[in-house]
């Protein structure tokens, strides 16, 4: 982690929406793909400003409805390494914590799949970041850990995901030791969706995207809200919001009748992404 010389200011993290520039990122958006590839050399570190220029890409993303999964990345031998030092003093740790915070409600809000490609070493905020997409796919060389508690601080969105993803003890233990580890144990514990390696992971990449490319954006982003909107429901609750999801707004997209008509037709479905 870096010190950064950008000098501290006031901002309403509730504006929307904000004006998107991308200084610190890489953006783009083809044929229903939308890459944000962190841009701040030489380990991607999530200053506040990062943190600012993300959410406002998240929240220009809500409403482009033709958007089928939304990747991750980070340019270097970094994902990221996590937060700025300096920005957990002063006036900048509320900023941070609460940026942090609208970054994980943007992203579910955005209805839309989430992949993270992680090709370096994921930490802190970086590993949280990666381990709440939908996807991760990681290169054999890859570590994820969460060292804040060596500094003297703890990541507040780690605290909450991670007994969730893992269980209380393995969050423990990466929180209250700082304890790192491997592509193969994240793999393991279920942090991350496959490991591939180093050379293959752009190629296995491209092909999971296509998959998603090949797809029809409503019913991507439906199956999505159903399935992220029932994982902290008790399961009669979770029942009725995946049955509403489907009988009230999937029912209701022209790319459902098309996509039941072509596996009984025994052809490909002509999406219309409608």
């Amino acid at each position: 982690m870096t010190g950064d010389q950008d000098d501290p200011h006031d901002v309403d993290i509730y504006a929307s929406p904000r004006q998107v520039g991308h200084r610190f990122l890489h953006f783009d958006t083809v044929q229903g793909i939308a890459r944000i590839t962190f841009n701040r050399p030489p380990a991607n570190v999530m200053a506040v400003e990062v943190l600012e220029e993300l959410n406002a890409t998240l929240e220009s993303l809500e409403y482009q409805r033709d958007v089928k999964l939304v990747v991750f990345a980070g340019n270097g031998k970094y994902f990221s390494a996590g937060f700025e030092l300096a920005d957990h003093l002063g006036d900048r740790a509320y900023v941070m914590v609460e940026e942090f915070r609208a970054v994980f409600e943007n992203m579910g809000k955005l209805d839309k799949p989430t992949l993270a490609v992680v090709a370096g070493p994921a930490l802190g905020a970086g590993f949280v970041l990666a381990a709440a997409c939908d996807l991760t796919l990681a290169g054999a060389s890859a570590k994820f850990g969460l060292p804040e508690i060596k500094g003297g601080v703890f990541n507040t969105v780690g605290a909450v995901l991670m007994p969730r993803l893992v269980g209380r003890k393995k969050a423990a233990e990466l929180i209250l030791t700082g304890a790192s580890v491997g592509a193969a144990e994240a793999e393991r514990l279920g942090l991350v969706t496959r490991v591939v390696a180093d050379d293959k992971l752009e190629a296995e990449a491209a092909a999971l995207i296509q998959r998603f490319q090949e797809g029809s954006a409503p019913i991507l982003q439906l199956a999505r809200r159903a399935f992220v909107g029932a994982q902290d429901l008790l399961v009669p609750d979770a029942l009725r919001h995946t049955e509403d999801v489907y009988l009230n707004q999937l029912m209701a997209t022209e790319d459902m009748e098309d996509g039941l008509n072509a596996v009984m037709a025994k052809r490909k479905p002509v999406w219309k992404d409608k």
